[in-house]
């Protein structure tokens, strides 16, 4: 796992913070017995803390709950709800860290989710999660953390907005991490309407980059922006639940900042791929031989090496949409909203983005013929003109 020792002198509002060394985390410890105060619990280790073996620090958590079980929503969620990881990263074992409760409007997704759960091994009746049947019981349950996993900013302003507003205001207040692509504006919004509402509660910026695969191996990059080194040790643990990596990228707004530069460089990236293997197939180079030399060579990323866009050399590799029919990755309209989000940032700041630009107008022709529930490596089929 990625370490956090190079993370130093981050700049929190005018002020610089160093971080200390920390140690994988052990996750999210529980208490499922009702209770009139709630203690908030993240376990996180700093061989500098010297309290309890290793160093651990142990804070009490309660409830946590998970709203959006989709594509990525639904493996982030199991993740969550799978005993400790804690033999897996090396620590000492725990007991099952947290209770989890799940929401989302399609009934299929919430019922996927309870079939996945039902198959895993070593939860208890008091960890076994449960479901809302709506947003305002949600938030009646008083929730320590609102993880959200959303497809616009809409959503993630209706669900925040409704759940923070419904909360009973007792307790240690509710930390809300949303792990959705919205716009900077919108996760600033969204900080200044959650802290307003009660001092006790924090709002986190936390979108992720590792795709599918990432959020079922649980191998997530976390792109984390929020108020404080606080509010990034409190949220921190839970976040390596779900992944290997949990990146502080400064004040609310800025993960979801460093979210949509990355997304721009990837959608362009992907089409850089999509071309050079339509180009080697039409010159009649082998698309798996194409594919091992370019991933060993300075082509070398992520869309050729995780989700390779041609079919045949995503199943050569073993990794890929491409290899089901572009089903159940990232979809291309999702990538298209993405995009639109970025071009529009800059366009705010008066920059220049003509290769932006120009990936989200094929990205829109491609939807205009069909394919925006494909995942965005069928931008492959779509410029061979390759029917759906």
């Amino acid at each position: 796992m990625t370490s956090l020792s190079s993370l130093t002198h981050r700049v929190w509002g005018h002020r610089l913070f160093s971080y200390p060394r920390f140690a994988p985390s052990s996750g999210v410890a529980c208490n499922a017995r009702a209770r009139p105060h709630r203690a908030r619990t993240s376990t996180f280790s700093s061989p500098s803390s010297g309290a309890g073996p290793g160093g651990s620090v142990a804070m009490s958590v309660t409830n946590v709950a998970f709203v959006g079980l989709g594509n990525m929503g639904l493996r982030m969620a199991l993740n969550l709800a799978r005993p400790s990881r804690d033999d897996a990263l090396g620590i000492p074992s725990s007991p099952p860290p947290l209770r989890l409760t799940v929401y989302d409007l399609q009934e299929s997704n919430v019922a996927s989710f309870f079939g996945h759960v039902e198959a895993m091994e070593g939860l208890s009746e008091s960890t076994y999660p449960t479901a809302s049947r709506d947003l305002p019981s949600l938030a009646e349950s008083n929730p320590d953390f609102v993880i959200t996993s959303l497809p616009t900013c809409e959503a993630s302003e209706d669900v925040v907005g409704s759940i923070v507003r419904g909360l009973p205001g007792v307790g240690g207040g509710c930390t809300f991490v949303d792990t959705s692509t919205v716009s900077p504006s919108t996760s600033k919004k969204l900080h200044n309407l959650v802290s307003s509402t009660s001092p006790h509660h924090q709002y986190v910026d936390a979108p992720v980059s590792g795709g599918v695969k990432g959020a079922t191996d649980a191998t997530l990059t976390f792109m984390v922006g929020c108020s404080s080194p606080e509010t990034f040790s409190n949220v921190r643990p839970l976040l390596l639940r779900m992944g290997t990596n949990a990146i502080p990228c400064g004040m609310p707004g800025s993960g979801s900042a460093v979210k949509l530069c990355n997304n721009a460089a990837l959608a362009a990236q992907m089409l850089g791929i999509c071309e050079a293997m339509n180009l080697g197939e039409a010159l009649g180079v082998d698309p798996m031989v194409l594919a091992d030399v370019m991933n060993a060579s300075t082509a070398k990323c992520w869309s050729g090496m995780v989700n390779n866009p041609h079919p045949e050399a995503a199943r050569h590799i073993g990794s890929g949409a491409s290899a089901g029919g572009y089903g159940g990755g990232f979809a291309s309209a999702l990538m298209l909203k993405d995009l639109n989000l970025a071009v529009s940032a800059g366009e705010g700041e008066g920059l220049a983005l003509p290769v932006s630009g120009l990936t989200r107008d094929l990205y829109r022709l491609a939807i205009a013929h069909g394919y925006g529930s494909k995942d965005f490596g069928v931008m492959l089929q779509f410029l061979r003109g390759g029917s759906r």
